[in-house]
């Protein structure tokens, strides 16, 4: 017999029948934890077959399970031409370009992955988004600004931006945290995922998820980062097979 967990007061208010608003519950990750456990719920919607699997072998009735996706925003689901949206941010058409949402990381880390990338054999641009961190957008610049003239890579940071469907359609892989919705969005992108130090608990159950479905490849340490991408960009065939098993796995219509 298994224990579930409520999820806040207004879900004890429902077991004692002080509440008889129907909720549903959208679960935006891609397993399940304690947290998301209630029989209190009229509905669960979730990301994965295996989610409902699990759902229904913890005692949740299976028709009170859909699984949909995880809902993001529907702009992800317009087409958009990769070679207009990289002209849009000047970014060189033919290169392969690679995006990093640093907001996650913090200054320290983004210092060692930037270090780490100029190590790469492989041209490539690299798209750097520092959300509303201003301590680390200007990390970045005064790193970018130092980087050698002949380096293989060139790097373009970005702060705070509402447009992250159109840097998404403009590059070909995604570096970082594997959280749900960030996760989702770039899988509507059919990027590939370079992961790195996902928290573990939830992203680093969402990673083993890309990992076994063949859209990503993790590195554990950073002085390799730049080994594995450019092993990753010396067999373009395989870097598009990714890609195309992203675009599969996507359910940019989940909402």
């Amino acid at each position: 017999m298994h224990t579930l967990f409520a999820c806040g007061d207004y879900i004890l208010a429902k077991a004692k029948h002080r509440n008889k608003t129907r909720q549903a519950n959208v679960v935006t990750d891609f397993d399940i934890h304690a947290f998301w456990l209630c029989h209190h719920f009229e509905h669960y919607f979730v990301a994965l077959d295996e989610t409902k699997a699990h759902l229904a072998a913890l005692g949740i009735p299976s028709d009170k399970i859909t699984v949909s996706g995880i809902p993001i925003d529907p702009v992800f689901s317009k087409p958009k031409n990769k070679m207009q949206m990289r002209r849009l941010y000047k970014l060189e058409p033919t290169l392969p370009t690679i995006l990093i949402s640093a907001g996650g990381f913090g200054v320290g880390p983004v210092e060692k992955i930037i270090q780490s990338l100029l190590k790469m054999k492989n041209k490539a641009q690299i798209v750097v988004i520092c959300g509303k961190n201003k301590k680390l957008k200007e990390k970045v610049d005064r790193l970018v600004k130092n980087i050698p003239a002949n380096s293989a890579v060139r790097f373009q940071s970005v702060g705070y931006t509402e447009q992250m469907d159109s840097y998404m359609a403009a590059s070909d892989l995604i570096l970082g945290k594997t959280g749900g919705l960030t996760t989702c969005e770039a899988l509507a992108s059919g990027l590939a995922f370079v992961i790195v130090d996902p928290i573990p608990g939830q992203e680093q159950r969402n990673a083993d998820h890309l990992l076994e479905e063949g859209v990503a490849i993790k590195c554990n340490n950073w002085p390799v980062l730049a080994y594995k991408l450019d092993k990753l960009l010396d067999e373009p065939a395989r870097l598009n097979e990714m890609r195309l098993k992203a675009q599969r796995l996507a359910r940019p219509l989940a909402a």
